[in-house]
This record gives structure tokens, C-alpha cells and sequence, in this order.
């Protein structure tokens, strides 16, 4: 679909939700870099007529709180947040290491002041280890991969009266965090978050470096194959761990192989043969950088 097309569809689609009166809010991440042009007229309009998120911690620079917009539907800010959110999915503008401002649209049940605050609470997290964490969720790459991590119980506590949280997946398509309604009479998951999953979340940041290599050698790509590579790349970091690596190149290029290659690559003869000669200080580009492109054929042919 052409960038018009797209701009024009995702327009229709948020304006439907204004149009049947859901109360609809732009999010936007603190800038990272300078603004100008029509990035600086939101950036401010948020600021001056929006609200900040409260993140209340001693090491966060408050000029680095996000902001959030409410929108109606004769509003420009809409059409011109959704092209910012376009750009910024662009692989040649994520590759320019800047992020994406645009965390998305938010549809909010009651005061958007008290689910501001809730948001700013949840992204303040003590791991099982009681160390705090920053939980970027104004950062789309960073809650599209945590969303199908997170159990019906963790999706409601994490979003609180947020009914949908609209963002582009990396692959700039409009999708919706939106969390299951729970059926009276079933036991509900458990709410907290377990080791496991705090492990999974140091591995978004490898994914996205995975995914963003992936796009830029094959840039045409849908919903569906974003969601296979996900998954594929999810699986392969989690063996990755397992076998020691924790360098984040290393851990971005076994998830690359993983989605070009083949979602089992490492249990190739070839790849086990590297692997089984690894010393302790190796790392894993060093170790699979004699293969050549015919060696990677073989492996994706046989795997």
C-alpha cells in the first residue's frame, strides 16, 4: 500500500473511533533529538495544551516525561501524527538510531489524568531481583513486543482504564493493544511479573535490532510475516541466552539468522560443530564469521 493509501485508511479508522465518541489521545515520547517543522508544532501543542506522564524517579530528567494529546476529529494534529508515525517506521529513519516519537493513540475510559498516572507508575518496575527498570512504553517497538508477552491479568493491570492502545508495529501497519475480557467463572493468570518474563524484556532490545536488519534487506512485509519473525527470533534469542551469549550484536545477529535463515539454524551440524569449539570469551559473530552466504544456503537448505 502506497504511503498515502496508508495515511489516508489509518486517518479513517482513528476518526471512526472519535466519531462514536471514544475520548482519544496522542502519545509521544520526549524527543531525542532536535525538532523542527512539524514535529516542533506538535511536540509543542502536547506540551503546552496536553498533559505529562509523572514518571517519579530521582534519575529521570523531568523535561524527559512523555505527553499525551487529546485529539478530535477536525483536528490536524491527528493526520499529522499519523505521517510523523509513518516516517518514523521507515527502516532508513530507524536505522538513523533516533527512535519513533509517536507511541500512538489512546482510547481512555474516564480521566486521562488518572490513567496518565497509572501509565507513569507502571513504567517505573521492580524486577524479582528489586532493582528498578524504566518500561519505555511510549516507545511502540518496545510495547508491541511486550504486549503477546504479557498473560489477560498483566494486560489489564498494565493499561488500566486505557480500552485500546492504537501504535504502529514495526512494520508501520495500525494495530491495537487491547486486552481480552476476562469471562465470569475462569481462573484468572496470575498477575505479577515472573522472572522469565523480565528476561524476555532485555531481550526486545536485540529483536528490534533483528527485525530492523530483516526490513532493510527485505522491506516489503505484512502483519502476519512480522509476527512469524517475532516469534521465530523470540525462540532463537531464548536459546542464545541459554548457551551464554549476551552480547547484544551477538544476540541480534543469531535472532537475523533465525528469521532469514532458518528458525532452528544453530541445530545444523555445521552450526553445532562452531558452537561445540566455542571458548569461553567467543562471541558469536566471531564464530560464524567464516561462513560464506553458499555456507548459509546449505544451512537454510538442510536445517
Amino acid at each position: 500500500m502506497q504511503a498515502s493509501a496508508k495515511h489516508a485508511a489509518i486517518l479513517q479508522q482513528l476518526q471512526d473511533r472519535l466519531h462514536t465518541g471514544a475520548q482519544l489521545l496522542l502519545a509521544l515520547d520526549a524527543p531525542s533529538r532536535p525538532l523542527a517543522g512539524a514535529e516542533a508544532e506538535l511536540n509543542e501543542q502536547a506540551r503546552q495544551q496536553g498533559l505529562l506522564l509523572p514518571l517519579k524517579h530521582p534519575q529521570l530528567d523531568p523535561a524527559r516525561q512523555p505527553a499525551w494529546l487529546p485529539l478530535n476529529s477536525g483536528a490536524s494534529a491527528l493526520a499529522d501524527s499519523i505521517a510523523q508515525a509513518l516516517a518514523e517506521a521507515e527502516p532508513d529513519a530507524l536505522a538513523l538510531g533516533q527512535g519513533r516519537r509517536v507511541a500512538g493513540w489512546l482510547e481512555i475510559a474516564g480521566s486521562a489524568k488518572l490513567a496518565a498516572a497509572h501509565i507513569g507508575r507502571q513504567m517505573i518496575r521492580r524486577n524479582s531481583n528489586g532493582e528498578t527498570h524504566l518500561l519505555r512504553l511510549h516507545d511502540p517497538a518496545v510495547s508491541w513486543a511486550l504486549w503477546p508477552l504479557l498473560n489477560t491479568a498483566q494486560q489489564h493491570g498494565l493499561l488500566g482504564s486505557i480500552k485500546r492502545w492504537w501504535l504502529l508495529d514495526p512494520a508501520g501497519e495500525l494495530i491495537c493493544l487491547q486486552p481480552a475480557q476476562t469471562v465470569a467463572g475462569t481462573p484468572r493468570p496470575l498477575s505479577r511479573w515472573e522472572p522469565g518474563l523480565w528476561e524476555d524484556l532485555a531481550r526486545i532490545g536485540p529483536l528490534n535490532r533483528a527485525l530492523l536488519a530483516w526490513r532493510e534487506l527485505a522491506p516489503e512485509c505484512d502483519g502476519g510475516k512480522l509476527e512469524t519473525a517475532r516469534l521465530h527470533a523470540f525462540s532463537a534469542l531464548r536459546h542464545a541466552g541459554a548457551l551464554g551469549f549476551d552480547d547484544e550484536e551477538d544476540l541480534s545477529r543469531f535472532a537475523l539468522h533465525a528469521i532469514t535463515v532458518h528458525p532452528r539454524f544453530y541445530l545444523h551440524p555445521r552450526v553445532q560443530a562452531l558452537l561445540a569449539e566455542r571458548e569461553a570469551d567467543d562471541f558469536y559473530s566471531g564464530l560464524t564469521d567464516s561462513l560464506s552466504e553458499a555456507d548459509w544456503a546449505a544451512i537454510a537448505a538442510s536445517a
